[in-house]
C-alpha cells in the first residue's frame, strides 16, 4: 500500500457557504475531499473577513478570510504558507490574479472557466504560471489548445440528491407563486459590465411570448445590479411587462435561501432561459435539468455542451458576434430566434412533460452527477498530484517491499 503523505491542498474561490455557483460546486468538491481524508483548506476571498474558522457543516476545513487582494491572491501565498499546502488551487476567472503573487506559488492549478473565443490575452498571460489547468469544458480545452496550452477537462457537477424533482404545484404553493401561468426561470448573477448573461434579449423575446401566451411570467433567482448591473426592473416596465417579473429578492424573508430554496425555484418553474453571450460552463443549466427542468440556451462557447438539443433542452442561434475590449468575441442571443425556442419549448412542456422531465434528470445523474465525477475524475486527478509532488524516498519503498508478504 502507498505510504506517501497525504497531499495538501487549498482552494482559493468564493466563500463555500455562500450561494454562487462557484461556491455550491466548490462546496460540494472539497467536502468529499475532505470526508475522503484529503487535508483541505479554504480561502473565502468572497464571504468571509477576520480571522480563520471552522463551520459545523465543514469541520474538518479550515476556512481562511481575504486578505487586502480582492481576488484573494496575496491569500494564496500567505494562507497557504500557514497551511502548508503543496498545491494552491483557484477555482475562479484568472485575469484579474496579481502576477506578483502568482510568481510565488510553488505548484498552482487553477480550475477555470474558459468562456471567450480567443482566450483573452489577460488569461494567457496568468495561465503560464500554472503547473496544471483543469478547465470546465470541451470547449475551453479546445481554445486552450489552440493557443498551446495543455489541460485536464473535469466538469461541474451537481449534487442530485439536493437537486432533485419535487412536485410542481406543491413547490409553487410554499413559495406563493400563481399556480395557473408557463413560469420561465433565471437564475444568474447581474454584475458585470458589459452585462454578460442576456437579461436583455430574454426580455425582449419574452414581451413577444407574453403577447401570445399573456398567463405566462419570469421568476428572477438574482444579485441586483451593483455597478455595471444590466436594468431588469427598468427595462421590463420600459416593455410593459414589469407586472410579469417576480424577483426572488422581493420575497427573501419569507423564502429563504440555500440550495434547497433554488430546488424548489427550479421545481416551481416550467423552463430555464439561459442566453448568455459566453459562458465557462453554466452550472445553472445541470442543477435545473437535474429538478426535470429543460433549458433554453444560446448556440456559443460551452453551452451547447450542457443539454441534448430537443430532448433536455433548446438551444436558439446567436446574432452577429461582437468583438469586446479584451480581445475576444462575446454572442448576444438572437432576440426571434430565442422568441421561437420559448414558443417551442411552451409546445415541449405542454405535450410531453413527464417524459421531458425524466430525460433532464437521466442526462444529469449519467454525465453530470457529484458522486460520479468525484469517484471517476477528481480522485484520479488527486492521486496522480500526489505521486507527482510527493514522491517515495527510498527508504519509504524499501519499507513497502518488506511489507509485502513472500
Amino acid at each position: 500500500m502507498d505510504k506517501r503523505r497525504e497531499l495538501r491542498t487549498i482552494w482559493n474561490s468564493n466563500g463555500i457557504f455562500t450561494g454562487s455557483g462557484y461556491a455550491n460546486f466548490q462546496r460540494d468538491l472539497l467536502s468529499r475531499l475532505s470526508k475522503d481524508g484529503w487535508p483541505i483548506a479554504h480561502i473565502a476571498f468572497w464571504g468571509l473577513e477576520g480571522s480563520p474558522v471552522y463551520l459545523k457543516d465543514y469541520p474538518d476545513i479550515k476556512i481562511y478570510p481575504k486578505m487586502n487582494d480582492a481576488w484573494g491572491a496575496d491569500g494564496m501565498v500567505h494562507h497557504a504558507k500557514d497551511f502548508k499546502a503543496d498545491v494552491v488551487f483557484a477555482m475562479q476567472d484568472v485575469w484579474p490574479l496579481n502576477e506578483e503573487f502568482l510568481k510565488q506559488i510553488k505548484t498552482f492549478i487553477p480550475y477555470t472557466p474558459i468562456d471567450k473565443a480567443p482566450v483573452p490575452p489577460g488569461v494567457l498571460n496568468k495561465l503560464r504560471y500554472a503547473n496544471r489547468i483543469v478547465t470546465f469544458s470541451r470547449f475551453g480545452q479546445k481554445e486552450l489548445e489552440k493557443k498551446g496550452f495543455t489541460s485536464t477537462l473535469i466538469v461541474e457537477g451537481t449534487d442530485t440528491n439536493i437537486f432533485k424533482p419535487m412536485d410542481k404545484a406543491q413547490a409553487r404553493k410554499e413559495l406563493g407563486l400563481p399556480q395557473d401561468i408557463f413560469l420561465f426561470v433565471m437564475v444568474a448573477a447581474n454584475k458585470e459590465n458589459p452585462p454578460r448573461k442576456g437579461f436583455q434579449e430574454a426580455l425582449e423575446a419574452f414581451e413577444m411570448f407574453n403577447d401570445k401566451h399573456p398567463q405566462s411570467g419570469i421568476l428572477f433567482q438574482i444579485q441586483q445590479p451593483g455597478p455595471g448591473g444590466f436594468p431588469i426592473k427598468g427595462f421590463a416596465d420600459h416593455l410593459g411587462i414589469a407586472d410579469k417579473m417576480i424577483f426572488t429578492q422581493d420575497y427573501t424573508a419569507i423564502w429563504g435561501g440555500g440550495s434547497q430554496f433554488i430546488n424548489k425555484l427550479y421545481n416551481a418553474s416550467d423552463a430555464l432561459l439561459h442566453p448568455s453571450q459566453t459562458e465557462g460552463f453554466g452550472l445553472t443549466v445541470i442543477e435545473a435539468a437535474a429538478t426535470g427542468i429543460p433549458a433554453i440556451v444560446n448556440n456559443c462557447t460551452s453551452m451547447p455542451e450542457m443539454i441534448v438539443d430537443g430532448k433536455t433542452g433548446l438551444i436558439c442561434e446567436h446574432d452577429k458576434p461582437r468583438w469586446t475590449n479584451d480581445n475576444s468575441w462575446v454572442y448576444p442571443a438572437n432576440v426571434k430566434s430565442l422568441y421561437l425556442k420559448m414558443e417551442e419549448m411552451f409546445m415541449m412542456v405542454s405535450n410531453k412533460r413527464i417524459t421531458l422531465a425524466q430525460d433532464c434528470r437521466d442526462h444529469i445523474v449519467k454525465n453530470y452527477n457529484i458522486d460520479t465525477l468525484f469517484k471517476e475524475k477528481w480522485t484520479p486527478f488527486m492521486e496522480s498530484l500526489q505521486k507527482e509532488l510527493l514522491p517515495l524516498t527510498k527508504e519509504e519503498k524499501s519499507n513497502i517491499l518488506n511489507q509485502v508478504p513472500k
